[in-house]
């Protein structure tokens, strides 16, 4: 699998670069959101040296990001369709 713990942020990042893997550090609201509603089997947390001391990383796929991106597209474009309207409707008002 992975090194349980990184050397430095570099080590860390180049590694999830090359497995296809986000990770995000401690201490953010991110990094608990996921650590709460990702089951247990889809995230690993490891440690990497920071210039702040040893700090936990949660690791996790970037498919799971591109699966959120695509299951949200539709509310996206709902919102663009709504601007392009209040854009136009703006416009109209203006001239």
């Amino acid at each position: 699998m992975h090194p349980e713990k990184f050397s430095d942020h570099a080590e860390l990042h180049n590694y999830a670069e090359r497995h296809g893997l986000e990770y995000l550090w401690e201490g953010t609201q991110a990094f608990e959101r996921r650590k709460r509603t990702l089951p247990p089997e889809q995230f690993e947390i490891c440690e990497a040296r920071t210039h702040r001391g040893m700090r936990k990383v949660l690791l996790f796929s970037k498919d799971i990001l591109v699966a959120e991106w695509l299951r949200d597209k539709p509310r996206r474009d709902r919102l663009a369709a709504k601007r392009a309207r209040l854009r136009a409707k703006n416009k109209a008002w203006t001239a």
